[in-house]
């Protein structure tokens, strides 16, 4: 991709820094076995006027957990695939909690990035659920996917619920 990059942009001798995907101000924390509604009121409450996203696996979680969190009035809004617009572009984002178990750690990485990245202190909380497997195996087998590509997503959820179980740090993970 670097290579790609530096040619399409046709850059006489370059600099060209690379940095790794470790970033230091979040903190990564699974939370199993909660009710998921009740931690994020009461996270909510404790954390008022910090910017923070919510995941969900699906529209109808999205469209559920925007009504309950606007009728305890906060300001809130709702974005999912079937919306018009683009997504978050915020950088004081200082929360990512993801409601359900994403399809993979590259979506989970990708996601919970999203937190800090104007460098200050932030936290990504996944919340997990059993329950929230069988969800992510129904997309997959679900999907028009060859049965090689379906396997290999089986492996990469695999390795999501993984991380949701590790004793090892999360980061490391």
């Amino acid at each position: 991709v670097r290579y790609d990059i530096l040619n399409s942009l046709e850059l006489q001798d370059p600099k060209v820094f690379v940095t790794g995907f470790d970033r230091e101000n979040l903190s990564f924390s699974v939370i199993k076995g909660e009710d998921k509604e009740k931690f994020i009121f009461d996270y909510l409450e404790n954390n008022i006027g910090k910017v923070g996203i919510i995941y969900t696996s699906t529209r109808k979680e999205a469209e559920s957990l925007y009504n309950k969190i606007n009728k305890k009035g906060y300001k809130v809004g709702v974005y999912h695939a079937g919306l018009n617009g683009m997504g978050i572009d915020k950088s004081n984002v200082r929360f990512v909690i993801h409601h359900n178990i994403p399809k993979n750690m590259e979506a989970y990485y990708q996601e919970a990035g999203r937190a800090g990245r104007d460098g200050e202190e932030s936290e990504c909380i996944l919340l997990f659920s059993p329950n929230d497997i069988r969800l992510q195996k129904y997309f997959i087998d679900e999907s028009f996917l060859s049965p090689e590509r379906k396997n290999n997503e089986y492996n990469k959820l695999r390795a999501m619920v993984d991380y949701c179980y590790t004793s090892k740090c999360l980061r490391s993970y």
